[in-house]
């Protein structure tokens, strides 16, 4: 087992995904209304809810355990299964008041049909955690790229024969089902009917913290459509959504390969604390190489990128972009965090650190709710960097490492990538005198954001060139 192993495999898996994703957007832009993206951004913050309540902390607990056993497995399951299905039935039942609370009547039949998954992903909680344990990730990207492309399939033909927003839900639904039967048949785990109480107390503090952190990053993620759809209209509340989508594109496929990477390795090197900082600083080192370029790219593009791949009637989307692009950099970074706090078991930590993040987060959309979305986007992003400083040094400092090591690792890059957004943006002003077409404009900017990028930071670091190089040999070996 070593993070590199599991990286490739994430790292193909998460290609996909995001290749799926894009031209998702891209259709689903093409085909759906605003409003379509609205409702079902509105849907997708219920089951987020329900993911955080529906193994209640627990297949986390099976994957930090340095020991368990089939009676523990068998418990969790057990206890996964039983929440699984009432949290179906109860938002069944809610759905009317949900939709009546945001005044949108289509939500009510996007919330049942969604809460099929809460099942089925309650059911195979616990395969999947096995297989994260052992870390057979070569399994599971495999069989999240099948179902990925199988899924996106089925959207896509919903989507053009004008099903309008049940074409997202039945594309979410077919993943979670063809993912779930995969993982019950590759884990190798059969279903025992045993249940232990004791077993669910031994891992109670743990998942019980995490439970509770869990809780306050849901609202404190999802507060900001919870306000935009309360306050605002489904149309701008869409175009958020989607603002956030394109944004969240590097940062959730980083935060997703290397979180779900570290995280058991640094379970299983709780007691190498030097070992343990090395392979989390390499991880911080390789998106601070990654995302930053990627996402002050993408603030330069903005309004080209809008124009060309989602269309004109997104008129807020650009504006959004340019300060979303910041967050999704910060956030990208941040995001490791819980899992250095998760593999020392120190969920209470992680607890409390979420309660900062929240009332600064929640803050900034509650102040923003009473200006415009554009108010609420860049509260949003000095909120953000407020709380950049106290997670990662305390992340940092959990595994025995120096915060100043931790700088270092990312400056360098994140200088080169903000030198590279100045000068394309500079250089940007003088295409009005050009007679260049908007496709054009794009593809210079991008290939300039690379040239420049790429430039400074082997002027700055010569030696990136040969790690680079023998890092993509050494993983094409294995």
């Amino acid at each position: 087992m070593n993070l590199l192993h599991n990286v490739k495999w994430l790292t193909l898996s998460q290609v996909v995904k995001v290749a799926c994703q894009l031209l998702g957007l891209v259709i689903f832009a093409r085909y759906l209304t605003p409003k379509d993206i609205g409702v079902m951004s509105l849907t997708m913050i219920v089951v987020s809810f329900v993911n955080i309540l529906r193994d209640m902390g627990s297949s986390a607990a099976i994957i930090q355990k340095e020991e368990i056993d089939d009676t523990l497995i068998s418990s969790v399951f057990i206890l996964n299964t039983i929440m699984g299905f009432s949290l179906a039935i109860i938002f069944y039942f809610l759905s009317y008041y949900i939709s009546h609370f945001f005044q949108l009547e289509l939500l009510q039949y996007t919330i049942k049909l969604i809460s099929i998954t809460f099942i089925l992903n309650s059911i195979t909680s616990v395969h999947l955690a096995l297989l994260e344990r052992k870390s057979k990730f070569r399994t599971i990207a495999l069989t999240e790229v099948i179902s990925s492309i199988c899924a996106l399939t089925m959207g896509i033909y919903f989507a053009t024969h004008d099903y309008g927003v049940y074409s997202l839900v039945f594309q979410t639904l077919s993943f979670s089902l063809l993912t779930s039967i995969s993982f019950c048949f590759f884990s190798g785990w059969k279903v025992k009917f045993i249940f232990d109480i004791d077993k669910i107390k031994s891992i109670f503090k743990f998942s019980s913290n995490l439970v509770l952190f869990n809780f306050v990053n849901y609202f404190s993620r999802n507060s900001d459509e919870m306000i935009i759809g309360k306050f605002f209209t489904a149309s701008i509340l869409g175009e958020y959504s989607l603002a956030y989508r394109v944004m969240l594109f590097p940062v959730q496929n980083m935060r997703s390969i290397l979180t779900r990477s570290l995280y058991p390795i640094l379970s299983r090197l709780q007691t190498s604390s030097n070992e343990a900082v090395e392979v989390y600083l390499k991880s911080i080192k390789a998106i601070a190489m990654i995302v930053p370029p990627v996402m002050l790219c993408l603030s330069t593009v903005s309004h080209e990128f809008t124009l060309l791949v989602f269309g004109s009637q997104w008129l807020l989307l650009p504006k959004l972009l340019v300060w979303l692009s910041v967050v999704g950099i910060l956030q990208a970074i941040v995001s490791t965090t819980g899992a250095v706090f998760m593999s020392k078991g120190k969920t209470d930590l992680l607890l409390y650190i979420s309660i900062f993040n929240s009332v600064l987060q929640v803050g900034s959309f509650i102040i923003g709710g009473f200006y415009n979305i554009e108010v609420l986007v860049k509260l949003y992003l000095l909120a953000n960097v407020i709380m950049f400083f106290p997670n990662t040094m305390l992340a940092v400092r959990l595994l025995g490492g120096r915060f100043s090591d931790f700088m270092l690792c990312i400056y360098k890059p994140m200088l080169c990538a903000a030198l590279m957004f100045f000068l394309i943006k500079l250089i940007g002003l003088y295409f009005v005198y050009f007679n260049i077409s908007l496709i054009e404009i794009f593809i210079i900017k991008i290939l300039l954001s690379f040239v420049t990028y790429t430039s400074l930071l082997l002027l700055i670091n010569p030696n990136v060139y040969y790690i680079v190089k023998n890092k993509i040999m050494l993983a094409l070996g294995n």
